[in-house]
Formats: C-alpha cells, structure tokens, sequence
C-alpha cells in the first residue's frame, strides 16, 4: 500500500536539524548537542546532515569549535526544498494501492488524497526556514 505522504525520520530529523541551526545564528551546532536536544541517534543525524551538506544546504568546520551553520544562499529554503534533499521528489498518488485493484469509476475516498497530497505540498512550499 502507498502512504498519502511519505515523511520518513530522516526528513523530520532534517527538518528540526535545520531550524534548529538556524536559531543559532552564526554559532556552529554540533551533532552530539543537536542529538541531545532532540534525543535522536548520533550516527542518523550525523548522516542526514552530511546530506544536507552535501546538497549545499548546510556549512560544517571540524575541530573544537567546530559545528553545522545554515549556508548563508538556503537561510530562505522552504520545507519542500529540505525534503527533496532528503526524499527525492514527492511520489504522490490518488490510491492508496500501489495499482489501482477496484477499477471502481470512483474512487471510496473520494478527493480526500488528493485534497491531503494539495495541502501536504503547500505548506511545505510556502514555510520557509526563516520562518522560525
């Protein structure tokens, strides 16, 4: 079965990583303080921020005062960019079934996932980093 929106651990990892950086201003954020804040793996979070970095979304310097720091072109990156980093595209469907069993002319839930996928796709498009 298909999920309306996939929103794995990882992407929420990112997405409270990122606004979390983001509220430091210009001092650096460590893993082991962000994964003490949110109680969540070292190693996961160290990994989806090496992604993150990677994708230019983050900065990150070694060293005793070393640390992750927003890159100063993505302090405005919407909710939707951080999750393609993470994702990849949105695979959106309007059936719950990965093929469509029923052949029904009409779907039981009616526009509810499509409706769902619409807003799903908005909030993430219009909230902004910055906005925290």
């Amino acid at each position: 079965m298909q999920s309306i929106v996939k929103l794995s651990e990882a992407t929420a990892i990112a997405l409270h990583a990122v606004i979390y950086i983001s509220r430091q201003g210009e001092k650096t954020s460590s893993v082991k303080e962000i994964a003490k804040k949110f109680q969540i793996s070292d190693n996961h979070l160290s990994k989806v921020l090496q992604r993150l970095v990677k994708a230019g979304y983050l900065t990150s310097s070694k060293g005793p005062k070393g640390g992750f720091l927003i890159a100063e072109k993505h302090k405005d990156a919407s909710f939707l960019e951080i999750y393609k980093v993470i994702e990849g595209d949105m695979p959106f469907t309007s059936c719950l079934f990965d093929k469509q069993p029923c052949k029904a002319s009409s779907c039981i839930m009616g526009e509810l996932i499509n409706k769902i996928n619409k807003e799903f796709i908005d909030y993430f498009t219009k909230t902004k980093i910055s906005d925290f």
